[in-house]
């Protein structure tokens, strides 16, 4: 019986599967953590592309001498954010609003705000992403 028992002791042959058992979710988990963090950076850096897209669009048409109101800015920016290249899908939110005293004189400022929150790709865990809001000004000239 003690040989049985002192050969148990220096067997090692199941260590890894129980260190792979033991450290396993913890290793996917940080892996998930790390999927969400890109995640969520790439949506920012497409919140970003599609709010200088809208200001583009802002400025191309007061320049071919179409007036675009607010409403139809917020819907291009909610458009552009939702297509190719961007694809932020539907639950992005964009908001125009006209300032009041525009630090640029001779001009109208507007700015625009788009946010988005980011789907979550945490299924064991339950965490819920944050929103996230990027602003931007956009300067139209006053003729």
């Amino acid at each position: 019986m003690k040989t049985l028992i002192s050969r148990i002791k220096r067997d090692e042959r199941g260590s890894t599967l129980i260190e792979f058992a033991i450290l396993a979710p913890v290793i996917i988990g940080m892996f998930f953590g790390v999927v969400q963090v890109g995640m969520s950076m790439q949506s920012y850096n497409a919140m970003r592309g599609a709010a200088s897209d809208t200001a583009r669009y802002a400025v191309i048409e007061y320049m071919k001498e179409n007036e675009v109101t607010d409403a139809a800015l917020k819907t291009q920016a909610e458009t552009i954010a939702k297509a190719a290249p961007y694809m932020l899908g539907s639950n992005v939110i964009a908001t125009v609003t006209p300032v009041a005293s525009p630090r640029v004189s001779g001009t109208f400022e507007k700015t625009l705000t788009i946010t988005y929150t980011p789907p979550s790709v945490l299924p064991l865990f339950d965490y819920t992403s944050s929103e996230l809001t990027f602003s931007r000004p956009i300067f139209l000239i006053d003729e």
